[in-house]
This record gives structure tokens, C-alpha cells and sequence, in this order.
């Protein structure tokens, strides 16, 4: 979604030690440039700009304006270690940029800060903490020997034809220039005891929609196209269900929902809402504005009215549009189901074009300006709730196991039984 309204921008910033607020403060975005030379400066324009810009203020849970008052005499105190030594440690600046950003509600975030006056022999003096991922690691079902997730999700898929009965199965990849990478596509088509099939399908990216639009007869759209297709001809009594498995899944295309979602639609339905910041105060929101799915020209099956289950699977490791989809699949599929771990927690749209527009969004540029703040540009609705450093609660819980050769297995054997017994 691109606004079609293109404002100007006087970049115009008053800092001070005390904290003024100013009549207008410009959100500049990735294109904003403020030199400063102190740490107190650093801290003073990185704090304003997210007071500005950072889009979840309705629902983050930290006071913004009491960490300001916290911080500034610490980083007024490192300016003073300068002055009287010549250099900061990278590891005492990241301990206050820890606990001013550490536990911010947005899980998306990337925050990254450059030592203006590192210690000598210090190879890469940057300051870098994402708050997400540190809650995630925090949780009682985090698994740091499998942190490699999309590689183990592999190897068991390459596995899996010795685990399960399988009537066909192939996989490819894709090179996804906005990724600047490769994105892997498996299909499988399950048989379950009774005869009757599954077809299954994961991908380490929300990317089906590049695929499908510019690659017709590659191998990744083979899988793709494979599992739909599978989907929209295969006979009721021959069709027990469907998988989709959105487990360690970095995110993509909301464009992908045309596919996950649009293949069983009758009819245009809301999907969810989203708003921006429109101006500088913190709660200065545009209106809640909603999204709408259209059914797919191509592929379609009523599976509410056939009464098919659609399983999605998840874990910690999804993130972003893996999120996402599965929560619009529940939200208007009734025969929707969601196995596996709550998930990432990172919901909240990005559009790094947009920041330049509005008042949320990353800002700066930590190769040339010494900072770059990474995060969301929009807030999202869903359901009725923001779902922003929560994620998704499945249906049914089931955990991932700490065994290289089998941690992925527990959730599909659950996905295939839920099927089986439906």
C-alpha cells in the first residue's frame, strides 16, 4: 500500500539536556542525517525520533518519558569517561542502549548504534540488540541447540519419506532479488492409513507470490502449484485435509494470502486492519484501515462447505507474514486449525518506502549516520486485538523436541492425527 500524498520535509531537530518538546517535530525517516559527537546527543536524537515514530506506543508497556530522565545523567557520564580517558567501551554503551530498548513491545525491531570513541583494538564497536528475539530466548520452550532452524526444518523434510508414507513429493528454489536470496519450497502429498491423501507444503519465506507471477516451470513452482492443485481437484472422499507449515519461516509477501487464503474464499472479506503514525505525538494515529482478501481466479475449493481442516503449523521461529497468515487463515477459514508453539511475536507490516511519508517506520543509517533503527511501519488489528510482541497462541500446543534428528517431527505427527480424527 503506497500513499499516494508526498510531503516535505523541513528536517529541523532541537535537542538540549532537558527534555523540550518542540511545536513540530519531523519524523525524517532513513533519509534523515543529525551529526552529533557526543554520547548524550546520540541518545537525545535516537530517544526523540522514537518518541516520534515508534508505532506501538498504545500497547508498549515502557515509560518513555521516565527513561529519558533515567538515561541522560548515564550518558552524560559516559561523555565525562571520554573526555577523561579517550574512549568508551562498546560493552558499557551497550548495557544502556540494552536497558533503554531491551524489552520494547515491537518484535521486528533491529537496533543498532555505532561507539563513537571505542576503546583501542575494538574490531566492530557497534551496539546491536533486537528486543524480539531477546524475549523469545526467554521463553520456557526456546530451543538454542536448533537456533538454525530452517536447516534442521530440511533435513527433516529430506528425511521424511522414511517417517511417513508419501505419494509424491518434490521441492526447489527460488532466488528472490527483494530477499537477496534463495528461498526453499517443499511439497509433499501425505497418505494417511484409511487412504486418503494430504497435501502438505512449507517454504522458509513467505514468497510464493514471486514465484508464481515470474518462474512458471521451475521446481519451486512445481511444489507450489502442486499443493494447490492437489487442493482444488482432488475428490472429497480422497482429501482428508490440508497442511500448511509456516514453522521457521522469516516472513515475505502479504500478496502470498491470494493463495493461502484467497484459494478458499466465495466471496471479498476483511482480513484485518492496519494504522500509521500521521504526526508526532505518540498517539497520533491515521483511522484503522481495512484490508480486504479476494478470491483467487485460479485455483479455488470451498473447503468451509466440504468441511476440510486446514492445518497450520507453527512454532517460535515463525515471524512476520508466517505470523500473519496463519492468524487470517483462523480468523475466516471456520475449519481452520493452528498446531504447534506461540509464535515470534513480530506482526506489525513493514514498508521501508513509506517512512519518508508518515511518522513511523526505521530511521538513520548506521554506515553513514552512526545509527539505524529498524522497525514497524505499521500497526496491526486482528481479530480484535493488537498481537504485536504476543504472536500467535495455537489451537493446540505442541513443542518442538531438543533432538537434532526429530525436533520437528511431534507437530506434524499432531497435524496429521488432528486430520486423521477429524
Amino acid at each position: 500500500m503506497k500513499k499516494q500524498i508526498i510531503l516535505t520535509i523541513v528536517a529541523t531537530l532541537f535537542l538540549s539536556s532537558c527534555r523540550k518538546e518542540a511545536d513540530y517535530i519531523p519524523y525524517i525517516g532513513e533519509n534523515g542525517k543529525l551529526a552529533y559527537n557526543t554520547y548524550t546527543e546520540q541518545f537525545q536524537y535516537i530517544w526523540k525520533m522514537m518518541s516520534t515514530g515508534y508505532v506501538f506506543w498504545d500497547v508498549d508497556t515502557v515509560d518513555w518519558d521516565a527513561a529519558y530522565d533515567r538515561y541522560l545523567p548515564r550518558f552524560e557520564a559516559l561523555d565525562q569517561k571520554y573526555l577523561d580517558s579517550g574512549y568508551v567501551r562498546t560493552s558499557e554503551l551497550y548495557e544502556l542502549y540494552l536497558g533503554l530498548v531491551g524489552k520494547m513491545r515491537d518484535h521486528h525491531m533491529s537496533f543498532v548504534v555505532k561507539n563513537l570513541h571505542p576503546a583501542p583494538g575494538e574490531i566492530n564497536p557497534r551496539v546491536s540488540i533486537r528486543p524480539g528475539l531477546l524475549e523469545v530466548q526467554s521463553r520456557d520452550y526456546y530451543i538454542e541447540a536448533h537456533d538454525d532452524a530452517r536447516m534442521g526444518m530440511k533435513a527433516f523434510l529430506n528425511g521424511i519419506t522414511s517417517q511417513y508414507t508419501v505419494a509424491d513429493s518434490c521441492s526447489g528454489t527460488a532466488y528472490i532479488p527483494e530477499f537477496y536470496s534463495s528461498v526453499y519450497y517443499h511439497y509433499c502429498l501425505f497418505t494417511l492409513a484409511d487412504g486418503r491423501q494430504v497435501p502438505y507444503l512449507w517454504t522458509t519465506n513467505a514468497a510464493l507470490t514471486p514465484v508464481m507471477r515470474d518462474m512458471a516451470g521451475s521446481r519451486a513452482y512445481t511444489a507450489i502449484d502442486k499443493w494447490l492443485t492437489a487442493i482444488c481437484t482432488s475428490p472429497r472422499n480422497q482429501l482428508a485435509g490440508i497442511i500448511l507449515d509456516t514453522r521457521s519461516n522469516g516472513g515475505g509477501y502479504q500478496d502470498d494470502l491470494d493463495y493461502l487464503v484467497g484459494t478458499f474464499l466465495n466471496e471479498r472479506t476483511e482480513i484485518f486492519k492496519t494504522r500509521y503514525k500521521e504526526g508526532p505525538g505518540r498517539l497520533e494515529y491515521s483511522v484503522w484501515c481495512p484490508y480486504y482478501q479476494d478470491p483467487n481466479p485460479n485455483y479455488h475449493r470451498d473447503i468451509t462447505a466440504e468441511n476440510i481442516p486446514y492445518v497450520v503449523l507453527v512454532d517460535i521461529n515463525s515471524v512476520s507474514m508466517a505470523e500473519i497468515e496463519p492468524m487470517v487463515i483462523k480468523a475466516v477459514l471456520p475449519t481452520a486449525h493452528i498446531i504447534g508453539e506461540r509464535t515470534f511475536g513480530g506482526t506489525g507490516p513493514l514498508q521501508n518506502d513509506a517512512v519518508d511519508l508518515n511518522y513511523g517506520g526505521p530511521f538513520g543509517n548506521s554506515s553513514s549516520y552512526n545509527h539505524y533503527v529498524y522497525t514497524s511501519t505499521f500497526e496491526a488489528l486482528m481479530g480484535g486485538k493488537v498481537r504485536e510482541g504476543e504472536g500467535i497462541v495455537p489451537d493446540e500446543e505442541v513443542l518442538r523436541i531438543n533432538d537434532p534428528a526429530h525436533s520437528f517431527k511431534p507437530q506434524l505427527d499432531a497435524a496429521l492425527n488432528y486430520i486423521q480424527n477429524h
